[in-house]
């Protein structure tokens, strides 16, 4: 199993310092694809969801923000909690990942036939599937 990691995160570059050539590291890009997924979320949630340390989630957030990728607003329905959403550069960035990234796949599975790619599929589902059943997580 631990070879298969190396050898997946190796592929797919999540060792680099930046990830794909955003010049933003792997926890960084975390937070912004979460936030685009979400649409808007609270810093306690993302620290829940990405396992990222409390301080490590501010300073992360703190940067984003200054790099005007991030903006925090006062919830609507709580004055005492602040919401994090991705200004329209942090959406640009965040389709930029999800380009990025669906390139990075396509390129892995490019000498695959059909059959192949099925396959790999079937098998990443069933290991997500038997992982999260012994986690107790839900599949997304």
């Amino acid at each position: 199993m631990r070879r298969f990691n190396r050898f997946y995160t190796n592929i797919l570059g999540v060792l680099d310092k930046h990830i794909l050539g955003t010049g933003y590291s792997f926890a960084e890009v975390r937070v912004i694809i979460e936030i685009g997924i979400r649409g808007e979320s609270i810093a306690n949630n993302l620290v829940d969801t990405l396992t990222i340390d409390r301080s490590y989630m501010s300073r992360i957030v703190n940067k984003l923000s200054k790099e005007g990728l991030l903006v925090k607003v006062n919830s609507a329905a709580d004055s005492r909690v602040s919401l994090i959403r991705l200004t329209a550069k942090g959406e640009e960035l965040y389709a930029q990942l999800n380009d990025r990234s669906d390139q990075q796949i396509l390129k892995l599975m490019q000498d695959l036939d059909d059959g192949e790619i099925q396959e790999v599929y079937t098998s990443m589902m069933n290991i997500q599937e038997k992982l999260n059943k012994k986690a107790g997580e839900t599949t997304r």
